[in-house]
């Protein structure tokens, strides 16, 4: 029999209460949206730069499933007749008892558009009567032709920190946001076409699992966009799903995002020793491979590197008996490194120099070869519809077999239990903080097992924040100092961590990257660079500087140790049994000094102006207008003062630049070797400025 059945919701005899030839009209001050008699809908802003079309038809598609069988897929034409009822600002589609051929079920939905909030809400509610036939998945609002009439577009995605594309050509043919993990940090994404902009996300106060389609129509600047939200439910609530047209920069559409997400939720809060933290230097102390490079007692050289970058927390990776990437969740301090008492009398040693520990534990591994996935991985891992688990693999070194592990599924109590019983463990041995890799990474696959805290067929994502928020809050009661972090971040972990591991895009310079997206919206993000090398490079460590952004170095293997204590330059050799390397050719530009006395410097800096670069609220370059090839600024506010970083990229070249900031007067200019220099003197290469200035009367 028939396993999937997607039903094609056509609106052919649909019931309007209008006279024919008449159009009913909605409208946000920006723009309006028009049903016609045929059931066509546009939506336009008042210039006309921005343009939807589609048939109402096209509007949705609902998909069920036999919850005995998963697998072949069969789609079906239903054409039903459809009531349309319309009033203020507001229409309603209600589509009753939709019946299939030959199966056993119906379906009733409503689909609501709305204005609210100087925007168009999409929302509603689905039921089926069957309870063989469930509700698996739904797309709504489906919007196939959006076309943009200015000059240049300009899209801007929530994938990590942020990227920008400056045209639909160089966006690609499609994007998911697979919201949340770290490739879909916020539900959400925003058009600009010359001074119009389009933002369509998802209002949705279960911060439920949602996947955000916008796809290029070939051989045109015109995009197709679609939300898909899983269900696996005889019924389902819809959240509100939002398309807003506005006038001004991508700004607007941050702002209106966060003026939604403060209404349902509040950014956690860390200790004031995360504000103060200058980054931190990333140790793994034993490979996969088994190979121990720092025993417990050389965390005090540890310590060392980290004051000579002027960093103030330590990060102990492959801390544990197997290593990094081995043995998970099984994390037992190593003999071979010196065991459990070496190991706290190192912590405390270095807790006597100023410098924060925190250990790792991964959220989301576990080693096939261990006891607890032979005893204890059919209650913990993630399984698919196929009934199978879901699998993973690292290959850290190539003349090794690769370490295989299942995925674990936070809808697990015992595994929540599990994760919880690290963080006890961190803090018994003295940490400041542990660390759950992957948390804040992974896209929130669906789980089917039967032995979980959700329904077969949902997601774990809502169990992430639980597990998160259960740790923290026990752990805050012991120790309020204590923190936990998260390897990358997303607005939903954002929720109950105090520190970001930055991983995705935007936390490293690269072609399209555009940090401002995420760090404009959540201004509170304590988040460190990504920098796997064992030296920062001018170039990064000024990228991090300018979006606020704690610094990192990461010693990762025997090579970096070379390298980073006896200054020995690597080469392709050194790395000649790694699959993940290092930079060779940053490590190759400068040396281990060069890189330590910079990056020393730069936090002198920033500790100096700590008050806007550490402290204050990241603006972006919302006000800023700056002129100069090659140079961007970005700013800090402080009350009535406004820091702003100017930043020469050209590492070969001087530059000039002329700055404005709307509504504030220049009061002085720094630089990191000089105390004060001239408001427009030239930028030598590769270099920073910071500039203050203070509110016009």
């Amino acid at each position: 029999m028939n396993k999937f059945i997607v039903i094609f919701l056509l609106f052919l005899n649909a019931n309007l209460y209008s006279q024919a030839g008449s159009d009913f009209v909605i409208k946000t001050s920006k723009a309006t949206l028009t049903l016609n008699d045929r059931n066509n809908i546009s939506i336009s802003d008042n210039k006309n730069l921005v343009h939807l079309e589609l048939n109402v038809q096209d509007l949705w598609t609902i998909t069920l499933v036999n919850k005995s069988n998963r697998r072949n897929e069969l789609v079906l034409d239903n054409k039903s007749s459809f009531r349309t009822e319309k009033s203020h600002q507001k229409i309603k589609f209600y589509a009753n008892e939709i019946k299939l051929v030959d199966i056993p079920t119906s379906v009733s939905a409503e689909f609501v558009i709305e204005v609210k909030n100087d925007a168009f809400y999409f929302y509603g509610n689905l039921s089926s009567s069957s309870e063989d036939w469930i509700i698996k998945s739904l797309e709504y609002p489906k919007l196939p032709n959006i076309k943009l009439g200015g000059n240049k577009s300009n899209i801007y995605w929530s994938d990590g920190l942020g990227l920008q594309f400056n045209s639909a050509v160089e966006f690609g043919e499609s994007r998911t946001l697979d919201y949340p993990s770290r490739s879909a940090t916020m539900p959400w994404y925003t058009i600009n076409s010359d001074d119009i902009g389009i933002y369509v996300g998802a209002h949705d106060s279960t911060q439920h699992t949602t996947n955000i389609t916008l796809s290029r129509i070939e051989n045109t600047n015109d995009f197709e966009t679609v939300i898909n939200t899983p269900i696996n439910e005889k019924e389902y609530i819809m959240p509100e799903f939002v398309v807003k047209l506005y006038e001004g920069s991508w700004h607007n559409a941050a702002q209106f995002y966060r003026s939604w997400y403060d209404e349902n939720f509040e950014v956690a809060n860390g200790p004031d020793w995360v504000i103060n933290d200058t980054g931190w230097l990333l140790a793994i102390l034993k490979q996969q491979n088994g190979n121990v490079m720092w025993p417990y007692r050389d965390i005090d050289k540890l310590c060392d590197i980290a004051e000579r970058f002027n960093l103030t927390t330590i990060g102990l990776f492959g801390w544990a008996i197997g290593g990094h990437d081995r043995l998970y969740p099984n994390y037992l301090p190593d003999p071979l490194m010196g065991g459990e008492r070496e190991l706290k009398e190192a912590i405390k040693r270095a807790h006597a120099r100023g410098i924060k520990i925190v250990i790792y534990a991964n959220g989301k591994l576990i080693d096939t070869s261990t006891d607890y996935y032979k005893y204890r991985g059919i209650e913990t891992i993630a399984f698919g519809a196929d009934k199978k688990p879901r699998m993973s693999f690292y290959v850290k070194h190539n003349n090794l077999s690769p370490v295989i592990f299942t995925l674990a599924c936070a809808g697990s109590e015992l595994w929540r239990e599990t994760m919880h019983d690290l963080a006890l463990q961190a803090h018994s041995l003295g940490a400041d903080g542990i660390l759950y890799d992957q948390i804040g990474v992974y896209s929130p696959e669906l789980c089917y097992s039967t032995y979980h805290d959700h329904k077969p067929g949902q997601s774990d994502s809502p169990f992430r924040l639980q597990m998160m928020r259960e740790i923290r809050e026990d752990l805050k009661a012991r120790n309020p100092d204590f923190v936990v972090m998260t390897e990358a971040s997303n607005n939903s972990v954002l929720r109950e961590i105090d520190y970001t591991h930055g991983v995705g895009a935007g936390y490293a310079p690269s072609n399209n990257v555009f940090p401002d997206l995420y760090r404009y919206t959540f201004p509170e993000l304590m988040a460190t660079q990504r920098n796997p090398n064992p030296l920062l490079t001018k170039t990064d460590a000024n990228f991090a500087l300018l979006y606020g952004l704690k610094y990192e170095v990461e010693i990762r293997y025997t090579a970096d140790v070379q390298y980073i204590i006896k200054g020995k330059t690597p080469n392709e050799d050194s790395y000649w049994n790694v699959n993940y390397p290092p930079d060779i050719s940053k490590m190759q530009s400068m040396s281990m000094e060069e890189s330590a006395n910079y990056v020393h410097s730069l936090i002198e800096f920033k500790n100096t102006h700590g008050n806007f670069l550490k402290r204050g609220k990241f603006i972006s370059d919302e006000g800023i207008t700056i002129k100069g090839k090659d140079v961007i600024a970005r700013g800090f506010t402080n009350d009535d003062e406004l820091g702003v970083v100017v930043w020469n990229k050209n590492e070969i070249e001087n530059r000039n630049f002329e700055i404005q900031v709307s509504g504030y007067k220049h009061k002085s200019s720094h630089h990191p070797s000089k105390q004060k220099v001239k408001k427009n003197s030239l930028l030598e290469p590769n270099s920073i400025r910071f500039l203050i200035f203070e509110k016009s009367n």
